[in-house]
């Protein structure tokens, strides 16, 4: 009747790795029958592969966005004395 609460614990630690950051590389690393991802997941953006899967699946050079173009639909700049709300009537 020991093996009770030592499995108690192991789920619990389970539980609570599955909610924190490292849930992640824990799921990552899981095999399938354990619920891991399945066999052919593309990886992760960010990873190492990830930009060979782009090329391989586009057959060029992936595209990024440029961080300092803006979209055309934003809003003009207000100024510093500008309320930010617009009261509703």
């Amino acid at each position: 009747m020991r093996i009770v609460p030592v499995i108690g614990v192991m789920v619990l630690g389970l539980l609570v790795a599955s909610c924190s950051s490292v849930s992640s590389f824990v799921a990552d690393t899981l095999p399938p029958w354990a619920g891991g991802l399945p066999e052919g997941t593309p990886p992760r953006p960010g990873t190492p592969g990830y930009d060979a899967y782009l090329k391989s699946i586009s057959g060029d050079e992936p595209t990024r966005a440029d961080p300092a173009a803006k979209p055309a639909d934003n809003p003009p700049a207000r100024k510093g004395n500008e309320p930010i709300d617009e009261p509703v009537h």
